[in-house]
């Protein structure tokens, strides 16, 4: 009797089991909520949460409902690589979001590679992260792209002798080998170069040094904190050579950080906060509303990866993996909330625009659209 009681409780709950897995579409979402990362991490969250907030009010994808399977890799490539194949061996998520930094996601891109489960990577800027995985595709500029536009921004600024100051990790060094490269093509002279720990809270004795080689713009990658300190030392200092930053600075807490002397500040980035499009005043209210501050570049960049993964299920009308992908590498001049991608390369590296964003009282506002594609192509 038992028996037959089981039997027939399994018929009833076996199709309801399944029609609920086929109404939703599992996304998993690889974030640092946790440790030294957690701002950027929350930043994309909330980002990401509102993408899928978005796609599901329009009817979801192909007809099933977004949900967000997210685990908190801590910017560590062990964890990242044990929730990877998690989601893929336990969650069967369709596909991936990396909202890490580099390393991490570095380490988790081979195993959703294998398993055929596309990954967005948001923010990270390591270009190999897409080599020889096809599955595996980018939103935001790469470290050597970016570094590249920041030469060109000097030139742009009439700086020709350049310091630079270099966070000593894969962000920094990344940048440093775009930034050097186009230097040299652009007969710029770098005059000074130093690098750094992430953390330094004292960066006085390299700008003393650094002073000393009178320098018309410094080149200095870093996170916010990092920066806000460095901006604030340099201006005590007397050191008035124009500063170029890059999307680490990109967050309403460096200028808070750094105060007055963030005035003056450019950076090259993502997110054009004066932007006109509908999409993007829209995403700038939406997040400020859910996270109680403005967006950043991190935030803008976790959404985009939404959005361009939304777009090529619907243009693959699938969610096999391989349908997505081979649509994904298609795609041309999609319009995003952090820019506009013009192509994937062979890597899946977007080749997209680029934007420069200047500190005036107190807010970040637009100097200018980079859209050159020979610039942007990594």
């Amino acid at each position: 009797m038992l028996k037959k009681l089981i039997f027939i409780l399994a018929l009833i709950v076996s199709p309801l089991a399944a029609a609920h897995a086929q109404g939703v579409v599992t996304v998993g979402v690889l974030a640092p909520l946790s440790g030294f990362a957690a701002a950027d991490g929350h930043s994309a969250l909330t980002s990401i949460k509102l993408a899928a907030k978005a796609i599901n009010a329009h009817g979801g994808l192909l007809g099933k409902q977004v949900e967000l399977k997210v685990y908190d890799d801590q910017a560590d490539p062990k964890q990242a690589v044990g929730f990877a194949r998690r989601l893929v061996e336990q969650d069967h998520v369709s596909f991936v979001i990396g909202a890490s930094y580099s390393g991490a996601t570095l380490a988790a891109a081979p195993i959703l590679n294998e398993a055929h489960v596309p990954m967005i990577v948001a923010y990270a800027v390591a270009p190999d992260i897409t080599k020889g995985h096809p599955y595996v595709f980018g939103v935001g500029l790469t470290g050597p792209v970016e570094g590249r536009v920041g030469a060109y921004l000097a030139q742009k600024l009439g700086a020709r002798n350049i310091a630079m100051i270099n966070l000593k990790n894969d962000f920094g060094q990344a940048l440093e080998q775009g930034f050097t490269s186009e230097a040299a093509k652009l007969h710029l002279k770098v005059v000074f170069s130093e690098d750094y720990p992430l953390g330094n809270q004292n960066f006085t004795p390299m700008l003393v040094r650094l002073k000393g080689t009178h320098p018309q713009a410094i080149y200095a990658s870093g996170y916010y904190s990092d920066a806000a300190n460095l901006v604030r030392q340099a201006k005590a200092l007397g050191i008035h050579a124009t500063i170029i930053g890059q999307d680490g600075y990109d967050s309403p807490k460096f200028i808070d950080l750094a105060g007055g002397a963030a005035d003056g500040v450019y950076i090259t980035t993502q997110l054009n906060r004066d932007s006109k499009r509908a999409d993007v005043v829209q995403f700038l209210k939406d997040y400020k509303a859910a996270a109680g501050e403005p967006a950043d570049m991190v935030g803008a960049s976790g959404y985009a990866a939404m959005e361009v993964m939304a777009s090529a299920v619907k243009k693959a009308g699938s969610l096999k993996g391989d349908a997505v992908r081979k649509a994904l590498s298609g795609m041309k001049n999609v319009d995003t909330v952090a820019g506009r991608i013009y192509s994937w390369n062979a890597n899946g590296n977007p080749v997209k625009t680029a934007t420069v964003q200047v500190v005036k009282k107190g807010a970040f506002h637009l100097y200018k659209d980079v859209t050159d594609r020979k610039l942007l192509t990594p």
